[in-house]
């Protein structure tokens, strides 16, 4: 008789502790950690080009955006204006995305490295002014693939007239 009630508390402790674990987290992968990078040369190469449609199709629909020297911008809509004034009216050009960082845990990652961008010139025939800095994307894989949720950059330099 106590065989039978040791191996039934056994039992429902087993089958206790297995409910408590919770649903497996898929692991990030080297090929996840591919992926970002490979999310990045995409994004630099429709800026580059002022696609900024395929630049939204990026983030995620619920994206916090931190530029330098601008309030916090939250959701695409915000944030596709934001481009459309950096790329059509401000000129910005020419960007390069130097990654060092493509890291992340389960469905969560972010992406860390340094950048270069170029704008038109504010006076006439002045040389392009160019800015250099650092950024950090923080991304999530929703329905596997990954999208930018929280992007912050900013500059090594000063802002002009400063």
């Amino acid at each position: 008789m106590k065989t039978k009630s040791a191996a039934y508390i056994v039992s429902a402790l087993a089958l206790i502790a297995s409910a408590c674990g919770g649903p497996k987290q898929d692991e990030f992968t080297t090929s996840d950690a591919g992926t970002i990078r490979q999310k990045s040369e995409a994004f630099v190469t429709a800026f580059n080009t002022k696609q900024i449609p395929q630049i939204m199709d990026m983030y995620a629909e619920n994206a916090t955006f931190m530029p330098p020297n601008r309030p916090v911008l939250r959701g695409r809509d915000a944030i596709k204006n934001f481009y459309d004034e950096l790329l059509n009216q401000s000129g910005a050009t020419n960007l390069r995305l130097d990654v060092s960082e493509a890291v992340g845990h389960g469905p969560i990652a972010y992406q860390a490295g340094s950048y270069e961008i170029e704008y038109k010139p504010t006076t006439g025939v002045a040389p392009r002014d160019r800015d250099r800095g650092k950024y950090l994307f923080v991304l999530r894989s929703v329905g596997g693939t990954w999208r930018y949720e929280y992007t912050v950059w900013n500059s090594d330099l000063l802002p002009s007239g400063r």
